[in-house]
Parts: structure tokens; sequence; C-alpha cells
């Protein structure tokens, strides 16, 4: 705040600089005055020579010393005018730079003035403009049809951009917000999400004056001391933290040092409570929209965000889980750096090198496939859900990397995918996934009934096409077609979609406030992996590969849960049998022959579970055979 400083410097000068004694006035009986007086005043009328300069010159005379007298009041009352204003400038300036306390509570009483002024705004811009603001369009008209649509898309366009300034503004936990309402594609209108996708890589780094202080009072050494070499430009900025290359000092290990932005933790509380209140303000003046699932998600989540330990937990558990899975004959191509230490608001971790998955260019140099990128992130995310249940929720391309695999590398394919940022993560149920793994295999064979008794199973939702299309992004016909497998979505179906979103809004929204949690972000992680195969350019044999892989996650999901159930059943009928057998002296033969027929059943309850999940399996192998064969 050094600008500050001159400014309470010069303002103190101003207020304390001694008055000048002004003399006394002149008696208006003064010769002195008199001449003074009528000659000014004879000069000044000499162009009227109508007007009597002696009578002028008495008139003037006693104007001029109502004037002086008035004159002196002034000048006696003007100091005291200014003594209020200048006093609260002057004590606001040097608390604002002395005191941290009051430049805390001004800046976050600026952050929810922007923030409620951009919400507000719009909300008032909505009411009016699709209200009143068309009053002069008549409903049967083509041509004022046309006119509404295109007032209402411009209305969608400044108000993204409105909304968007201000996130930038406040930055933090904002940014964040914006980033998942870019990923709101099944919600909102084209402009809104197309208006905060560069949210999700053009963020502001901190300055290294303030990640040093973070440094001494977070862990009580400078930077200096943890690190032989220090990169002061990051290589990396999210929206919650800055990664920089450094050296250990202790061991000389290249790491990636993760960094939170120090003001997020100023200002983070504050934050979540505005945005909720926020929420509150859209529920009340648009009473048909339900917003409060969206700030209570910001609200469980970003504690644990902003908390790095939590991040490294995850981590760790990820690496393991993909290990077993290797160990266990699963191919896998995922790479999760190492950690060394993390801290709450600083991370440090093994440094790789590589580029963001979807650098088209960079796969081309190093001669990887776009379509075994694509098939390999279905496999590591089918994994996470259906087989592990521990999901990594923001998988958009900034926290996804790709390199050729090194010289010690487990991957199967020639190149590993390093996933980053571990903080969002979400456990999936043994129950919730099997029902998730129900819907999916109804879905890809376009079996309405079977959609529609697991949507309202797994979502407590009857409206079951708008559900499906939420979870596949994809316009009901293509489902309904069976076309969901065969062909990649367009621009013309993506046009469509963004359409239906404003048209059915209030109905997505009444679906996303009542749906499970886990759900939700489930649809964010699909909305976000199918993005990013559009952005690779994925053609339609890549996007076939994806379902199929899913597909045979999800018959392996089933098929365990019948396993159980049958081993389930076998183990309980016996027991019942046995128990009903001592109590009753049932022969021996009898019971015998009751748990031969038990276990009978059994097995071929088994064996027709088996046969399913082989004939799915295998099908899909034949099905993915034949799209690398074409």
């Amino acid at each position: 705040m050094s600008h500050a400083r001159p400014l309470l410097s010069t303002v103190a000068a101003i207020a304390l600089k001694p008055r000048p004694r002004t003399a006394p006035a002149p008696s208006l009986l003064s010769s002195t005055a008199a001449t003074s007086v009528f000659s000014h005043t004879a000069n000044k009328l000499s162009s009227f020579p109508s007007t009597s300069p002696l009578r002028y010159a008495s008139t003037t005379a006693t104007s001029t010393a109502s004037a002086s007298t008035t004159l002196q009041q002034g000048q006696r009352r003007f100091p005291l005018k200014l003594t209020i204003p200048i006093a609260t400038l002057v004590a606001g300036t040097a608390l604002y730079n002395y005191s941290d306390l009051f430049r805390h509570k001004a800046l976050a009483v600026r952050r929810v003035l922007l923030a409620a002024e951009a919400v507000v705004v719009t909300g008032y811009d909505y009411k009016y403009s699709l209200g009143y603001g068309n009053r002069d369009l008549n409903k049967d008209d083509p041509e004022d049809e046309k006119e509404r649509k295109a007032r209402k898309s411009r209305l969608h366009q400044r108000s993204a951009e409105r909304v968007m300034r201000m996130m930038r503004e406040n930055g933090g936990i904002y940014i964040k917000l914006g980033q998942h309402l870019a990923s709101l594609k099944y919600l909102l209108p084209s402009e809104w999400t197309r208006t905060m996708e560069p949210l999700q890589d053009r963020c502001s780094p901190s300055s290294i004056e303030s990640i040093q202080a973070l440094f001494l009072s977070d862990l009580g050494q400078p930077i200096s001391e943890i690190f032989s070499s220090f990169d002061l430009t990051p290589i990396g900025v999210a929206s919650l933290a800055q990664v920089h290359k450094a050296t250990l000092k202790e061991t000389g290990e290249q790491v990636a040092v993760k960094i939170q932005h120090p003001a997020l933790n100023e200002f983070s509380e504050i934050d979540m409570a505005t945005i909720s209140q926020l929420a509150s303000f859209i529920a009340y003046a648009f009473p048909d929209f339900e917003f409060f699932w969206l700030s209570e998600e910001i609200q469980d989540n970003l504690p644990r965000e902003l908390d790095f330990r939590f991040e490294a937990r995850n981590s760790a558990r990820t690496a393991a889980n993909f290990d077993r899975a290797r160990a266990e004959g699963d191919l896998s191509t995922v790479k999760v750096p190492g950690v060394f230490w993390a801290q709450k608001r600083v991370l440090v971790m093994e440094f790789m090198n590589g580029s963001r998955i979807d650098d088209v260019e960079y796969l081309k140099r190093n001669n990887i496939l776009v379509s075994e990128v694509s098939k390999e992130m279905a496999r590591t995310f089918s994994q996470m859900i259906y087989k592990d249940g521990f999901l990594h929720c923001d998988p958009h391309p900034g926290n996804v990397m790709i390199r050729p695999t090194p010289a010690d590398s487990p991957s199967h394919r020639n190149f590993e995918i390093i996933i980053l940022d571990h903080g969002l993560y979400r456990e999936l149920s043994p129950e919730f996934r099997l029902d998730y793994a129900r819907l999916w295999t109804a879905v890809m064979a376009s079996d309405e009934e079977a959609i529609k008794r697991h949507a309202l199973s797994l979502g407590g939702i009857d409206a079951y096409e708008l559900f499906t299309c939420i979870l596949t992004g994809r316009d009901w016909n293509v489902i309904q077609d069976a076309k969901l497998t065969k062909q990649v979505r367009n621009k013309e179906e993506t046009s469509k979609i963004s359409t239906g979103a404003g048209n059915w809004l209030v109905e997505i929204a009444d679906i996303l406030a009542r749906v499970p949690r886990d759900l939700l972000l489930l649809f964010k992680t699909n909305d976000l992996l199918r993005a990013l195969d559009e952005d690779m350019g994925a053609d339609d044999g890549a996007q076939m590969r994806t379902f199929a892989v899913m597909g045979q996650y999800c018959a392996q999901v089933i098929f365990e849960a019948e396993k159980n159930d049958v081993k389930k059943s076998l183990v309980s009928t016996a027991t019942a049998t046995v128990s009903t057998a001592k109590a009753t002296a049932v022969a021996a033969t009898a019971t015998t022959a009751v748990v031969v027929s038990t276990w009978t059943r059994g097995i071929g309850a088994w064996c027709k579970a088996y046969c399913k999940f082989l004939y799915k399996t295998l099908s899909l192998d034949v099905f993915v055979w034949w799209i690398d064969l074409s």
C-alpha cells in the first residue's frame, strides 16, 4: 500500500498547515474604501450611461460590505465543514495501512458488495428483460419470436459477462465457482458456460512476497532454508493454488511445490457465507429455480480442498488402488505423483515433465494416438467409479497430464496419464455403484423400461428422459434410437442440447436439487470427460471404445453383486435348514435333500449370472476388435 502513504502525508499536511491571519475588514466609512469602490464601479459601469455612478457606488459599497462580512464568516466556518471528512479520510487511510483487522474488514465488505451488485443487477435484468422488456413483441409473429430469442441470447451474454467480471475481480473461491458453472453444460445456456470457460485456465498468480510470508507463517522458515533453488515464476496457476518448480535442499531432488493462494485463507469464510446468501436471494427472486445445491456443494467440499493434507491422503490412496489393480492383472496407464510432505497450505510432490492431455500437437509429436488416450481415460475413471468407489471429481485438462512412457513404467501403452490435484474426491457406496452400473447398462442398451426403473431407484426421478439426457449429455432421440454407442456428439446435437437447457431450465434445476449429492459430482465428472474427448478430437470409434470399456466395468459390478446374492442365499438357506432339522428332529436324509436342492439352485443361479457376464464382456471385446479393424 505504498501509494496510500503519500496521500496520508499530503492530507495531514493540508489539514495541519497554519492559516494566515486575515486583516480586519475596512470600515464602510473609510474614504479609501469609498474611493476604491467608487473607482472600481465607475470603471465597471462606464459602458452603461443611464446608470448613476454615485448611486451605484453606494449600493455596491453596501453589497461589498455584506459580502466581506459573509466572507469572514465563511472563512471561520469553512475549515469546520471539512474537519469531519478530512479526519475520516486521515483515520481511514491510517487504519487501512497500519491495521490488519481494519484492512481485512474493508476488503471483505468490498468483496461482498461486488458480488451482491453483480447478482442483484443480473436478477433485475432477467426480471425486467424477460417480462416488461418484451412487451412490444407479439407471440404469434414469427419475426417477433426470432427477436425474442435474440434478446434472450443477448441477456444471457451480458449477464454472464457481468458475473464473470465480478468473479475475476474477487478471485479465489469465486474463480472456483465460475469453473463449476462452466462445466454445467447440461443446465446453463451456452452463453454462460462459454463465457465462464476462460476461468479454468487464466488465473492470476500470487506475488512472491506473499508466498514468502506464507512460508514464514506456516512453516517458520523462509523458502531458501527448504529449497536450494526455487523458480519464482509458477509453472501452473489454478483458482486455489499455484505450483512452482524447486529443488529440495536436503536431497537435491526436483519437486513441484503447490502453494495455496495466501488471500484465500483470509476471505474463504466470508466468501462462502456470501455465496450462500446470494443463493437464498436467487431462490427468493426466482422461486422456480433451486440453486441451494450449488452453494451446499461448495461449503461441503471447499474446506477439504483448502487443506492439502487431505489431498496428500487422497493421492496416496489413489496410487495404491491402481497398484493393486495392476497386481490383480488389470491394465493401467495411470501415474500419480508421489508426495514428499504436506502442510495445510503447502504440498511438496514429485516433479514430472509432460503436457496437458488436450495438447493434440504434443500427442502427434510423441506418436500418441488420441483413440488410445480416450480409451485409457475411460478405463481409468471406470475403475475409480465401479471398482474402487473412490472418484476424482475434477478431471478438467489442467488436472490431467500426459507424457511418453519412461523406461521403468508399468504402463502397457507408449504413454502415461498423470493425474493431478487430488483435492476433490467422492466415496461411492457399493449399493450406489451397483444402481449406477445397472442404469448405464440400460442406457447403452436403449432399454427404456429399465432406464425408467433405475432412474427412480438411483435418483428418485420420474422424468427419466430429461434425467438420462443430463447423465449422458446426449439428446433423448439419440438414446432412444440406440445410437449412443455408435456416433459421437456433433455440433448440431450440441446446439440442440444447449437450446434445450434454456427451455427446460426449471425442470433441470429441480432434478439437480433432488438427486443425491454423489450423482451431482458424477454429472460434472461425466461432462468434463466428454468435453475432454471433444477437445482431443476423438472420433466415432473413440466414443464407441469409451462405452465398450464402461460396459465391461458395469458388467463386472453387476456380476459381483449377483454372485454375492447367490452366496448369501446359499448360506442363509443352509443355516435355516440345519436349524429346522435340529429343532424338529427331521431325518438326516430329508435334511440332506433340502441342502442339495438349495445348492443346486444356487449353483444354477451363479452359472446364469456368470454366463451373462461372460457374454457381455466377450461381446464388448468383439465390438472393440471390430472398431479397431474397421
